[in-house]
């Protein structure tokens, strides 16, 4: 194995150890990119070995470690929501909405983010908030209806404020919902009669305000039935609409 092959694994054994934002997605590409750039050839790292400099070039790699670690806390999440006339609703999300049958009064949103723009219902149901999310097709998404925190069962607190407490100085959290996910027909049966189906996927969102590094911000955390994180984002939004009904 060449000695530029080592440094190489060396590096990214690193990152991987010691760096907590090694991630997927664009914080993958980010440590790649830095690794790319920080290691250097197989000429200049043999000249490094022998000139016994890569106690500084490690000391370099924590640095940036830290550095990376305190901006890049999680994911950006761009959102901007805006109130949509039924006019412009797909027919299909119209159909399905209209099937329930208890929905006095929905408020159709367009909700725009870095992945796509959806469209969903909101709406009161027994004393419950939901929110049903629509593609631009009008094709079922998911499923969230308001929770109380106090109601989450023990073990689950526990682990969600784990890790919040584990990111967070001080936090408060805003809103909790549970999310459903499965096909159209499983999903309409939750809406109609609450029936519980062992193909539904069951996770948990929260908005937390957190204080961290000397600043307030505010994050979406996704977490599965068990309360294990699958995802963090810092939300970026022009309105607030979206922590509202």
């Amino acid at each position: 194995m060449s000695t530029k092959r080592d440094g190489r694994n060396l590096t990214s054994a690193f990152f991987v150890n010691f760096s907590p934002i090694y991630a997927t997605g664009y914080k993958a590409e980010l440590i790649a990119l830095v690794v790319k750039i920080l290691l250097p050839s197989s000429d200049s790292l043999k000249t490094m070995i022998k000139k016994k400099q890569m106690p500084k070039f490690i000391c370099l790699l924590l640095l940036m470690a830290f550095t990376f670690s305190g901006n890049v806390f999680a994911q950006g999440k761009f959102e901007k929501e805006s109130r949509l006339k039924p006019k412009y609703v797909p027919v299909k999300a119209l159909a399905f909405i209209d099937s329930l049958n208890f929905a006095k009064k929905v408020k159709w949103h367009k909700e725009e983010g870095l992945t796509g723009i959806s469209v969903e219902a909101k709406f009161k149901h027994d004393k419950a908030i939901y929110s049903v999310e629509f593609d631009t097709s009008g094709n079922v998404e998911d499923i969230e209806i308001e929770a109380n925190w106090k109601d989450l069962e023990s073990d689950l607190r526990d682990a969600i404020f784990s890790q919040i407490n584990t990111d967070c100085v001080k936090h408060k959290i805003v809103k909790v919902q549970k999310q459903y996910t499965g096909s159209e027909s499983q999903l309409l049966s939750v809406l109609k009669a609450e029936l519980k189906s062992q193909f539904l996927v069951i996770k948990y969102e929260l908005i937390v305000r957190c204080s961290h590094q000397k600043k307030v911000d505010l994050f979406e955390y996704l977490f599965n039935e068990k309360g294990k994180l699958i995802s963090t984002s810092q939300i970026v939004f022009k309105n607030s609409s979206h922590l509202e009904y």
